[in-house]
């Protein structure tokens, strides 16, 4: 099965293992629950697919504010350039990623609020998912 399919895969059954998961929501000052335009974007069966890339201690990619529908699948893909643990705040998701090589974190953005997604040891923010 190609890299694809099997990301694919695994959002799929982190949606129906996951559904309802997630607790802790934050929003900061001045942040805005609905985006430039005031309105999330249309919930969706549509896995999103958020790649970062960490390299000299800098994230690069997909990184700030992220807005994403409540029920959105997610797809977060971490490369980096260091061991280092990806932690997505508030969802209490978490995997480990090997120096040079690339990890994922696979669930639906079922709760509402804005959640930090870093990297747990270095306390890199990569970015702020905002659901809603």
């Amino acid at each position: 099965m190609g890299r694809v399919a099997v990301v694919v895969a695994a959002a799929a059954v982190a949606v129906g293992a996951l559904a309802g998961c997630g607790h802790g929501a934050s929003t900061g000052p001045g942040s805005n629950p609905g985006g430039a335009s005031g309105k999330p974007p249309a919930a969706s069966t549509t896995v999103r697919t958020i790649n970062v890339k960490v390299r000299g201690g800098k994230a690069t990619g997909d990184t700030g504010r992220i807005a994403v529908a409540t029920g959105t699948p997610i797809v977060l893909s971490v490369s980096s350039d260091v061991a280092d643990e990806i932690h997505v705040h508030g969802y209490d998701r978490k995997a480990n990623i090997p120096a040079g090589a690339t990890a994922s974190v696979a669930f639906a953005a079922n709760t509402p609020g804005v959640f930090e997604v870093e990297l747990e040891n270095s306390k890199l923010q990569l970015l702020q998912l905002q659901v809603g």
